[in-house]
């Protein structure tokens, strides 16, 4: 079961364009830093991200709503983001553990 739901996360991933709201797009990657007001983010194309986070930010596991407390470097992460002047702002942040790749000890 756990299996699946990695599955359908990392899916849900791959085809976020899909869940973008109007004005906002989605960044996604792997956490390299979390910091008090921004977390940086290895997207699969190698780039690095920096993106603020606020109070108002929200976090959610796969399951339900979490804290950016439970953020970790090396999650599994998608942001939704809006762009203004200041750079990239996150409204949500939803992220797992990252699964480990085939033949990882």
């Amino acid at each position: 079961m756990r299996r699946v739901l990695a599955l359908l996360f990392l899916l849900a991933l791959s085809s976020t364009g899909l869940w973008a709201h109007e004005g906002s797009t989605h960044i996604l990657g792997t956490v390299a830093t979390v910091a008090p007001d921004h977390v940086v983010v290895q997207t699969p194309d190698n780039k690095t991200v920096t993106i603020k986070t606020t109070v108002q930010t929200r976090y959610r596991t796969t399951k339900e709503a979490s804290t950016r407390e439970a953020l970790k470097v090396g999650h599994r992460m998608v942001a939704e983001v809006t762009k203004d002047a200041a750079g990239l702002t996150a409204s949500e942040v939803r992220f797992s553990p990252a699964t480990p790749k085939p033949g990882a000890p």
